[in-house]
């Protein structure tokens, strides 16, 4: 079981994150219930991020229901936030065209988090769909992480329109310069931060439909979800958030008013002081 933080107030004891478990049923789910019913260091509380995360912890690890809870991740909302000069930032700090539209992804490299699709899904739109104004801007790669992409992109015209970035430090000047935000999971996620950073900028945001990812946008109203591992499904959605104009403005509206008024750090604050002094009280 991983756990993002803990902390103790007086007698009691929380926990902030998430078992990273798959589902368990009948004998095995008993057994788990058992395990954490009998457990001596029992936290009175769990705290989880994402219906998605709690779901888990319950089905996946026997915590009952009634000892969690969910309050979102917040984000910085001053410091990731629309920005149009940034735009230029973009284009001049990785010399990508001019006019191009940059399809934004941060993370890591590993096979679950759909790198491999959205390398799939750049070379179905560039190569075969010729939509050749856009532009793939990947960061979150150590040294080396991004050969196999690089190989899966050899002899095709996509290579000219990925960029793999690396390890980044100012993505809050990165993001903004951007046009889309993807999540092409194809394992476990959650409710990953990228996803709040990127709505927080305006950036209307596509997501494999998987665990807590539906969770970090409104269908239809900040984002666009499509298959987990379909890269074609991927290239359609990008594809008709670029084509639509109308649509792509009013996706990155909602998607800003979504995160001030629902996922700020102020939020966040609000909702844990509130279920604290609930849980203190009733005690």
């Amino acid at each position: 079981m991983r756990y993002v933080a803990e902390f103790r107030c007086k007698e009691n004891r929380f926990l902030l994150g998430a078992p990273i478990s798959g589902e368990n049923r009948f004998l095995k789910l008993l057994l788990k219930r058992v395990e954490v019913f009998f457990s001596k260091n029992k936290p009175d509380l769990f705290i989880f991020e994402s219906e998605a995360m709690r779901r888990f912890a319950v089905y996946g690890r026997g915590i009952r229901f009634n000892d969690t809870c969910v309050i979102p991740t917040g984000v910085d909302t001053q410091k990731f936030r629309p920005n149009t000069s940034s735009k230029n930032y973009v284009l001049n700090e990785f010399s990508i065209p001019e006019n191009s539209k940059i399809i934004f992804y941060s993370g890591h490299m590993e096979e679950r988090k759909g790198v491999r699709i959205i390398i799939e899904s750049a070379i179905k739109l560039i190569d075969d769909k010729k939509v050749t104004h856009l532009h793939f801007l990947i960061c979150g790669n150590h040294h080396g992480e991004e050969t196999p992409f690089i190989k899966m992109l050899k002899n095709t015209k996509a290579k000219n329109h990925v960029t793999f970035a690396g390890y980044r430090t100012d993505v809050d000047k990165i993001i903004p310069g951007c046009d889309f935000g993807v999540i092409a999971s194809t394992g476990w996620d959650s409710f990953p931060m990228s996803s709040l950073e990127i709505a927080s900028c305006g950036l209307p945001l596509i997501v494999s439909s998987l665990q807590g990812l539906t969770e970090t946008i409104q269908e239809n109203v900040t984002g666009l979800s499509f298959p987990p591992g379909d890269s074609s499904q991927l290239a359609a959605a990008i594809q008709k958030l670029d084509q639509n104009e109308q649509m792509y403005f009013q996706f990155s509206k909602a998607a800003r008013e979504r995160i001030v008024s629902k996922y700020s750090l102020e939020q966040q604050y609000k909702a844990l002081s509130q279920k604290l002094a609930q849980l203190f009280t009733s005690r």
